[in-house]
C-alpha cells in the first residue's frame, strides 16, 4: 500500500496537517523542530504500533489536546484510520473495520532508518539482538510468537531466581523449555545471518570505495553448523554450568536473550579495528541487504523512512545512498538542508518544507 493522502490532527506539534504524497520519493526538509520527525513517525507508528522518540503512545498527542488522529489513504481508496485518546486504548481501523496492529504491519509496512540506527555496530549487543529479532518477526509470520514464549518463560525463571527457597523440580522443567524455545530462535538467527551474509558484501560494496567483505555472524563459532538439536544440548551444557551463578546472581545469564553478534570486516572485528566511516557504511549496507531479503520474501518493498541520515554521512556516502535508492517503494526521507536534499537525485520526487507544524508543497 503507498499513501495517496495523509490526514494529521493534534499529532505532537502537528495540529493539523494534510499532504498528498509522491508515489515515490518525498524530501521533507526544515530545521529541527520543525515537525518533519513528526510527519515520519506517524507513518512509522500507524505501521508499526511503536514511537521513534520516546516510549509512551500518550507521547504521541500534542501537549495541550486529549486525543490524536491518523488517517491515511491509497489511491484504490483503502484507508487507515488510528485513534489515540489520554487513558484510552488505541483504536485502528482499516476500510472501516477494526483490526489489529499486527495486520496493520502487512497492509501498510514499513522500514525506517534514522541517526541511532547508525551506532549498530558501535553499540551494545542488545541494539544487534532487536535488529535480528526485529528482521525476522517481519520476515517470518511466527518468529515473534517463538520469541514472546522464550520471553515468557525466562521471566518465570527469573522471578523463580530471586526467591529465598528455590524449587529446583521446576527450574528444570523452565531450563527445559528454554532450552527448547532457545534452540529454535539460535537455530532461525544463524539461518538469518546466512541469508544476510549472501547479500552483504555486496551491498557494502555499493557504499565503500574497496573491495572488503563484510559480515555480521554469532560472537559464539559453538553455532556455526550445529543442528537446532546440538544448539539445544549446547544451550543445556551451559545452563548447567551456570546454575550457581545464576542462582547468586538471581538473573538468568544464559540464552538467546544473551546472545551476542559481530561485524566483521575482511574478517577483523569491526567494533575494534573499524573507522567511524566503515562501521557506518556496515550499517547501511545492513539495511538495503535486509531490503533485499524483503524483497525476496514478499516480492515487494515497504515503504521507506530515512530520518536525517544524511546528516549523519559523509559527502561520499551520503551520494551513494541517494543514487542506491530504490525506484519502486514509496519514500520518506528528511533532512534539514536543501541542497544536501535535491543533490544526486534523479527521477521523480516531491519537496516539502515544514515549520512551526506546518507543511508546504514546493514541487
Amino acid at each position: 500500500m503507498k499513501i495517496d493522502q495523509m490526514k494529521l490532527a493534534r499529532f505532537r506539534n502537528l495540529e493539523d496537517l494534510e499532504i498528498e504524497p509522491n508515489g515515490r520519493l518525498n524530501i521533507l526538509f526544515g530545521p529541527n523542530g520543525s515537525g518533519k520527525t513528526n510527519l515520519c513517525e506517524a507513518v512509522h507508528f500507524t505501521s508499526t504500533g511503536n514511537n521513534l522518540k520516546g516510549t509512551r503512545q500518550s507521547e504521541l498527542i500534542n501537549w495541550d489536546e486529549d486525543d490524536t488522529l491518523i488517517k491515511i489513504s491509497s489511491a484504490a481508496e483503502d484507508q487507515i484510520i488510528v485513534y489515540l485518546k489520554r487513558g484510552e486504548a488505541k483504536q485502528v481501523r482499516y476500510n472501516s473495520k477494526e483490526v489489529k496492529q499486527s495486520e496493520l504491519r502487512r497492509i501498510l509496512p514499513t522500514y525506517t532508518f534514522t541517526p541511532e540506527d547508525l551506532n549498530l555496530s558501535q553499540g551494545s549487543p542488545q541494539r544487534r539482538r532487536s535488529m535480528i529479532n526485529d528482521q525476522l518477526g517481519v520476515l517470518s509470520d511466527d518468529y515473534g510468537s517463538v520469541f514472546r514464549k522464550y520471553e515468557r518463560e525466562l521471566k518465570k525463571k527469573n522471578n523463580l531466581l530471586k526467591k529465598d527457597e528455590i524449587n529446583e523440580d521446576f527450574l528444570d522443567v523452565l531450563n527445559e523449555r528454554l532450552a527448547d524455545l532457545g534452540a529454535e530462535i539460535v537455530d532461525r538467527r544463524s539461518d538469518y545471518l546466512t541469508d544476510l551474509n549472501e547479500i552483504l558484501p555486496g551491498t557494502y560494496g555499493e557504499f565503500a570505495a574497496d573491495d572488503h567483505e563484510l559480515t555480521l555472524n554469532y560472537s559464539d563459532g559453538r553455532y556455526a553448523d550445529a543442528s537446532r538439536e546440538e544448539i539445544r544440548e549446547i544451550l543445556i551444557e551451559d545452563i548447567r554450568e551456570n546454575h550457581d551463578r545464576e542462582i547468586e546472581l538471581e538473573n538468568a545469564t544464559v540464552g538467546p536473550h544473551r546472545d551476542k553478534f559481530r561485524y566483521r570486516l575482511n574478517g577483523r572485528n569491526l567494533r575494534k579495528y573499524g573507522s567511524q566511516g566503515e562501521q557506518r557504511t556496515a550499517v547501511v549496507a545492513t539495511y538495503f541487504a535486509n531490503l533485499t531479503l524483503y524483497e525476496e520474501t514478499f516480492g515487494e518493498l515497504p515503504i521507506l523512512i530515512f530520518d536525517d541520515i544524511l546528516s549523519e554521512l559523509d559527502r561520499s556516502r551520503g551520494n551513494a545512498l541517494l543514487e542506491y535508492l530504490p525506484h519502486d517503494p514509496q519514500i520518506f526521507m528528511t533532512t534539514a538542508t536543501r541542497n544536501q536534499s535535491f543533490k544526486k537525485l534523479s527521477g521523480e520526487f516531491t519537496a516539502f518544507e515544514l515549520n512551526d507544524g506546518e507543511v508546504e508543497r514546493l514541487t
